[in-house]
């Protein structure tokens, strides 16, 4: 912050750079103030690490309940395809017989399956009783069908009653 008196043998050369710094000091308060604000985060539930090995479920209520929607629009519980009423009825007597913590349902869908189509189904489970709604990871020709021979997994078999 100099002054220089000349005796006026012409323009000043010299550039004066304090207001450049004040206003890219004010920029930086700026955004450091707004940054914080405008990073959304979703809040997860992430599993605790378990090093002992879990035995797959060996009664038929503490089997995985999965929810698929394929690209046609049929709905299946477990591999099985069937009706939405009838889905619902069967995902109620299912949820009914479990535990309030283990009352969790997982959807499987398509990827072409329309994002409202999916969303009804997550309202329907939610409906019949389930605690916990998870997503299953997309595959890229969608769902196990049962006749895919995608019966011998863990969610895989029919929904018994």
């Amino acid at each position: 912050m100099g002054f220089k008196m000349d005796s006026g043998d012409g323009p000043n050369g010299d550039i004066n750079i304090t207001p450049l710094i004040d206003v890219v000091l004010v920029l930086l308060i700026i955004f450091m103030v707004l940054t914080p604000r405008t990073i959304e985060e979703m809040s997860t539930n992430l599993p605790t690490p378990n090093k002992e090995k879990r035995d797959p479920p060996k009664d038929k209520k503490d089997k995985p309940l999965v929810v698929a929607a394929y690209d046609n629009g049929e709905l299946a519980l477990n591999l099985k395809v069937m009706e939405k009423r009838e889905l619902a009825e069967k995902l109620r007597k299912q949820l009914l017989g479990r535990k309030q913590d283990k009352r969790v349902v997982f959807i499987d869908a398509h990827p072409d399956v329309e994002y409202g189509a999916v969303v009804e189904v997550m309202d329907l489970v939610r409906d019949q009783g389930a605690e916990r709604v998870g997503l299953a990871r997309l595959k890229e020709d969608g769902p196990a069908r049962a006749d895919a021979g995608g019966g011998g997994d863990a969610a895989g078999g029919e929904a018994g009653e």
